[in-house]
C-alpha cells in the first residue's frame, strides 16, 4: 500500500515558493541599475532636512554648492555605515545612490549628515521613502561655523572605560 501524506501537492511547495520569492528580491537588489536613488537640494536657511516634493517652495531658493551629503545607516551604532555619499553641485543639487539593501521599503531610521565651510553642520534622522520618484530632500543650512559630526564610542574606548574599574580586562596575555 502506497504511503499517504496529509499535505497537497501546492502546500508541499509553498515554502520553496517563498524561497524562490525571497532569492528573486535579493537578485533584484544586486542587480545593476537596481539601487535606490533620491534626489536632492541644499539651501540656505535655518538649518533642518525636509523629505517633500520637487515643487517644494523651499527648492526654489538658490542652492549652496560644494555641501557635503552623507546617508548614514545605523548612526546610533558602532556598525553604522556610510550607505551614500555626494557632494551638491553648483546649484545646491545632489543624488544620494543607495546600494544598502532594504533602502525605502524596510522600517528603519536614517541620519542624513550635510556640512559645508561657512555654515553650520546639519545632522538629522529621517525616514526615507518607498518610492523616491518625484521626492526630493531639502536641506537649509544656516551660516556659521562647521564642526566634526560626533562620531559614537568605538570598542577600543569602550574597552579603555572598563580597565579603569578592572585593569586585566581585555588582557589576552593571561
Amino acid at each position: 500500500m502506497p504511503h499517504r501524506t496529509n499535505a497537497t501537492p501546492a502546500a508541499a511547495s509553498r515554502p520553496l515558493r517563498a524561497l524562490l520569492a525571497a532569492a528573486c528580491v535579493a537578485l533584484a537588489a544586486s542587480a545593476p541599475g537596481c539601487s535606490y536613488e533620491l534626489q536632492g537640494k541644499v539651501v540656505e536657511g535655518f538649518g533642518a532636512v525636509a523629505i517633500g516634493r520637487g515643487d517644494d517652495p523651499e527648492a526654489s531658493k538658490s542652492g549652496v554648492p560644494g555641501a557635503t551629503v552623507e546617508l548614514v545607516r545605523d548612526a546610533g551604532t558602532m556598525n553604522r555605515t556610510v550607505a551614500a555619499r555626494a557632494t551638491a553641485d553648483g546649484n545646491g543639487r545632489f543624488t544620494l545612490d543607495v546600494q544598502s539593501f532594504g533602502a525605502g521599503w524596510m522600517e528603519e531610521a536614517w541620519v542624513l549628515r550635510v556640512r559645508r565651510s561657512g555654515f553650520q553642520n546639519v545632522e538629522d534622522e529621517v525616514q526615507l521613502p518607498r518610492d523616491p520618484k518625484g521626492r526630493l530632500v531639502v536641506v537649509s543650512m544656516a551660516r556659521g561655523r562647521s564642526a566634526p559630526f560626533r562620531e559614537p564610542e568605538s570598542t577600543r574606548t569602550l574597552i579603555d572605560e572598563a580597565r579603569a574599574f578592572e585593569p586585566g580586562i581585555g588582557d589576552t596575555r593571561r
